[in-house]
């Protein structure tokens, strides 16, 4: 039986007071961002109450030095507050750097000052010392992620996808996010949202990005959503449904194309538009048909004998509406 992560992790009994000096700042903690305000906060809750949970750290197997594995936050309060000494939980052994990471994960459980781009570079960390390719993931690996990092799968596919994206797109919403007031409209979820789009623009209609690139479209995406033109970023997916209609012949491409031009070049344009000019009435035959199979199967299925006179009646007017409706949008 495979041992598992944590059947390795234990915790020495004791609180023990470790001096400040002996203490290092992890390097695979993908917390960057630390906000003054934030800071100040702790700041005063520790003057005025101590400090209510110790930090977490393991002992180096080499030299009397202690690195942090949870706490670092608290660990800069009280080193601005000139401490010599930090209460600590310690663990009773050196973990590996997979070890390391999936503890990070747990204790945190992915807690909001874990930004997005923080967790999918672990993530990268974590698939590299599993030693696995992430373009290469097979569905037990993303199991096995799972179990590691305590993310979902859904939310490791989302931060996978970021990786998909040009160096250049990566590195600005980074920037934005170590921030203490990121950019406006920089919202990694756009990225994940507009993936699907890109990827069938890619597939089918390539001359789209000869001349206008990724970071033009993820841009004009990134504008619309800083000045409200886009309120959710679940409106992206409009963009999905219409490609996915020209994919399967159902759009012309040169529209398409133009529809998306006007997309990326003009503010106020929105998916949502696009959608209700390209695909909307095929989407909505779709669902027609569906609904009318299944009136179909209910009248087939219906046992007259079993219904009032009254039920006959109202049954034929609904239906005798239906023909009319039909005659009149049809003929």
């Amino acid at each position: 039986m495979k041992k598992e992560i944590f059947d390795t992790v234990e915790y020495k009994e004791k609180i023990v007071d470790i001096p400040i000096s002996q203490i290092d700042l992890n390097d695979l903690n993908p917390r960057k961002r630390f906000v003054d305000s934030e800071e100040d906060v702790l700041i005063e809750s520790i003057l005025s109450k101590g400090l209510l949970n110790p930090i977490i750290v393991y002992k180096r197997k080499r030299g009397n030095r202690f690195v942090i594995l949870d706490g670092e936050r608290r660990f800069r309060a009280f080193k601005k507050l000139n401490k010599k000494e930090i209460s600590c939980h310690v663990l009773e052994k050196e973990p590996t750097e997979l070890e390391n990471l999936s503890m990070m994960f747990h204790i945190h459980n992915v807690r909001e000052e874990w930004t997005d781009f923080a967790i999918a570079q672990t993530l990268l960390k974590v698939i590299y010392e599993m030693g696995k390719d992430i373009k290469h993931l097979e569905r037990q690996d993303k199991l096995e992620l799972s179990k590691i990092t305590s993310l979902s799968e859904y939310k490791i596919n989302k931060y996978l996808v970021f990786y998909d994206y040009p160096q250049s797109i990566i590195d600005r919403f980074m920037a934005s996010e170590l921030k203490e007031e990121p950019d406006k409209g920089m919202d990694p979820d756009i990225l994940a949202e507009m993936h699907a789009p890109i990827k069938i623009i890619e597939d089918e209609l390539s001359e789209f990005l000869t001349k206008y690139s990724k970071e033009k479209i993820i841009d004009a995406c990134v504008k619309k959503k800083a000045s409200d033109i886009i309120k959710t970023n679940r409106d992206f997916r409009q963009l999905t449904k219409s490609l996915t209609a020209m994919k399967r012949g159902n759009v012309r491409k040169e529209l398409m194309f133009d529809k998306l031009e006007s997309f990326v070049k003009d503010l106020a344009v929105t998916p949502q538009q696009i959608f209700e000019q390209t695909s909307e009435a095929i989407y909505q035959v779709d669902s027609i048909l569906k609904k009318t199979d299944l009136l179909i199967k209910e009248l087939q299925n219906l046992n007259l004998n079993q219904i009032t006179r009254e039920e006959k009646s109202r049954l034929e007017d609904n239906l005798k509406r239906l023909t009319d409706l039909l005659n009149e949008k049809l003929i």
